[in-house]
């Protein structure tokens, strides 16, 4: 069975998630189009930055375009209509805009590049996902990166594939190192109590969890910064501390270092804003960290060609990160390994 094929049958919508520019998404992206496309599956396409320009205007390096094929269903904004050939049909003018302008529904009339660019914002993201689905999408698919990677979150997608590669570093072991860290916090373990894990999501807020599953929740709008506070109101008691929005490596530190090494309850893998050391460092601590809602990763792809001039073996990179990952499948989709 064809990835996509798989991907159609379980769910409505993906994300496709670069740990870095020229790590392959868009490769993979292309993959999934020309398989939808043999396969009879009707895309709909969005991006959470701008993808499809022929030259990456950071990093002035090409860049594969986006090739769509008849039928598939796009959101984009209206001003990079003009950017490719693909004919298209406007069939929405939305209320959200992008950093490049207004978002419009479009649906393809004729095969051809595209560009894409929408929303950045989560609950427009679900919007406009809903409206490509309502549009006839059988399957949404939505254009990510690692510094925009809560769209990979189950609020927005049901499941998402990560794309990773040479670009992250000369040292294969170091690619690997970086893969394997991100696809760990990505797949933290889902909190098995199913009353409190119920309980939590309701609350919404910081709080502190005791033996019994009281939760008390201190006047502290965010854990952010305060992860010392709460250290402190802490007691034998206590079961779990939850952090309702962003986890960084100093909070972190704190956990680590407090006198009860309590276990961390958070929304999702994509809260966590650290480097690889201070989180293994942490873990090594011996902080426990559960999730309330698990990403799904369907597949890992990898782009053994670094745009910098340097390539690794694509049989060892994926041999690499099978061995440090696990079971989840790895694909170098334009090599064919």
């Amino acid at each position: 069975m064809k990835l996509i094929e798989k991907l159609n049958l379980q769910y409505n919508s993906i994300a496709i998630i670069g740990l870095a520019k020229n790590a392959g998404k868009t490769v993979t992206l292309n993959y999934l189009i020309e398989e939808a496309y043999e396969s009879g599956i009707k895309l709909g396409l969005t991006s959470t930055g701008r993808d499809g320009e022929r030259v990456d205007i950071v990093t002035d390096t090409d860049k594969p375009a986006i090739y769509v094929t008849v039928d598939t269903l796009i959101a984009t904004a209206k001003s990079l209509l003009d950017k490719g050939d693909a004919r298209l049909e406007i069939l929405e003018s939305t209320a959200y805009t992008s950093p490049m302008g207004n978002i419009v529904i479009c649906r393809v009339k004729e095969e051809g590049n595209i560009q894409l660019a929408g929303p950045s914002v989560a609950d427009e993201i679900q919007k406009i996902k809903r409206k490509l689905i309502g549009y006839g999408a059988d399957l949404v698919i939505i254009d990510g990166a690692i510094d925009r990677r809560a769209v990979s979150s189950p609020h927005i997608t049901d499941a998402c594939i990560v794309s990773t590669g040479a670009v992250l570093s000369r040292d294969i072991h170091k690619v690997v190192a970086q893969t394997a860290y991100y696809i760990k916090l990505m797949t933290l373990p889902e909190m098995t109590d199913k009353k409190l894990k119920t309980r939590l999501g309701e609350t919404g807020k910081t709080c502190m969890i005791d033996e019994n599953g009281n939760i008390n929740c201190p006047n502290i709008k965010t854990g952010l910064g305060r992860v010392k506070t709460l250290t402190t109101l802490t007691s034998e008691d206590t079961r779990y501390i939850y952090i309702s929005g962003a986890v960084t490596s100093s909070m972190l530190m704190d956990l680590a270092n407090a006198r009860h090494k309590l276990p961390l309850v958070i929304d999702d893998g994509t809260r966590i804003f650290s480097d690889y050391q201070n989180f293994n460092h942490v873990i090594r601590k011996g902080v426990k960290i559960f999730v309330l809602n698990p990403i799904k990763i369907e597949a890992i792809t990898v782009n053994p060609i670094s745009p910098l001039g340097y390539s690794f073996s694509s049989r060892e990179l994926t041999t690499l990160l099978r061995a440090a990952i696990g079971d989840i499948p790895i694909l170098d989709v334009l090599g064919g390994e």
